[in-house]
């Protein structure tokens, strides 16, 4: 297991796990795997991510957003709130449970397809994020150093200037965050970041 770069005490993970009791495993029936146990702390869905890129998106943007939610929900939405998967697919972080009402687990999807998967970087040019996508094999969305480091290990014998060349061509530039609302009327919704890395709703128009 690699190494937290955000780490918790066993009290504290305790007492968020009695609080949150959506972050203990499930099996496939849905009911809760552990209960309450000390020895069964690793069983969580808190340090899901530990040691990864994405590790500061969940645990310190991300999941206090979704407590705060979850502390407004009725009794009878908290006991059926749970996640039925968080994974990895096509270079982003996706995370399946009731959606909630200001889009988090949209907007943490599209943030991670900004972050690189392995160290966490979150690399700018010109105050627009830009990564670097790779997929041969498997979509991974990385900085420019470990897109290279790994380029370096699967073809040591490209010159630098190969290099170059390919990490050119896998650098990709976001304009905006966004998605399009679709109902009686077509909305484009526009987000705009905020000091703490998350994004919130800049403008809303009619899409024509």
């Amino acid at each position: 297991m690699k190494k937290a770069k955000y780490p918790i005490k066993d009290e504290d993970l305790l007492a968020l796990m009695k609080k949150y009791p959506f972050l203990r495993y499930h099996n496939y029936k849905g009911q809760q795997m552990f209960h309450g146990k000390s020895k069964n702390l690793e069983v969580n869905y808190y340090n899901y991510w530990d040691g990864n890129g994405w590790e500061d998106l969940w645990k310190n943007r991300y999941l206090p957003r979704l407590f705060k939610e979850y502390d407004k929900m009725s009794k009878a939405d908290k006991k059926a709130f749970r996640f039925e998967d968080i994974k990895e697919k096509f270079g982003q972080l996706r995370i399946y449970c009731p959606t909630t009402d200001d889009r988090l687990e949209s907007i943490a999807e599209s943030l991670s397809e900004w972050i690189c998967e392995d160290c966490g970087a979150e690399p700018r040019e010109n105050g627009k994020r830009v990564i670097w996508t790779s997929s041969s094999g498997w979509i991974r969305n990385l900085c420019q150093d470990c897109a290279r480091k790994y380029m370096e290990i699967d073809h040591p014998e490209w010159t630098k200037e190969e290099l170059d060349v390919e990490l050119e061509k896998q650098k990709v530039v976001n304009s905006r965050f966004g998605y399009t609302q679709f109902g009686k009327e077509h909305k484009r919704v526009t987000y705009k970041e905020t000091e703490d890395g998350w994004l919130e709703v800049d403008k809303v128009e009619l899409e024509k």
